[in-house]
């Protein structure tokens, strides 16, 4: 035991290392590619404020940020926010021409594997138009399993 007490400089001179292996992955919210208005005008109550809920993140590093990206474009001069789970990531007063494009720092530990939810709320005059949001985030499984579809059969 002694010669190893000795020896254990030699442990802090050449530190082990693990591999682990991590990519990069990207999930697009769902209806986002034509966009959310908020509030929305065909609404018959409009609302202030968008929930989309259900945002999953197979395989997702926890302790890693990720990256959040979305553009706007509005009408009159509103200001909005944007939250992911209780995190307010982004507030921005209008005051100028659009549309705009957005990337935001998601903080490490806001995110979780799975039931995410992104609030759009819009206040003041005017509406916003959220679209094209992809969440980039930092992932350890290579391969994600997918449920296989059903094939179609040709009545051929």
């Amino acid at each position: 035991m002694f010669i190893l007490n000795r020896l254990k400089f030699l442990q802090d001179l050449f530190p082990s290392f693990s591999e682990v292996n991590q990519v990069a992955r990207y999930v697009t919210v769902a209806g986002s590619g034509s966009g959310f208005t908020v509030p929305d005008p065909n609404a018959t109550l409009p609302l202030s404020d968008r929930h989309i809920l259900e945002i999953h993140l197979p395989g997702l590093v926890v302790d890693a940020p990720a990256v959040i990206f979305y553009r706007t474009s509005h009408t009159g001069n509103p200001s909005f926010t944007v939250h992911l789970n209780p995190t307010r990531l982004t507030s921005h007063a209008f005051g100028d021409v659009g549309p705009n494009s957005w990337h935001e720092i998601i903080p490490a530990r806001v995110l979780k594997p799975e039931h995410n939810e992104l609030t759009l709320a819009v206040s003041g005059e005017g509406s916003v138009t959220f679209s094209d949001i992809v969440i980039l985030y930092q992932s350890d499984q290579l391969k994600v399993k997918k449920p296989i579809p059903d094939p179609v059969i040709s009545p051929n």
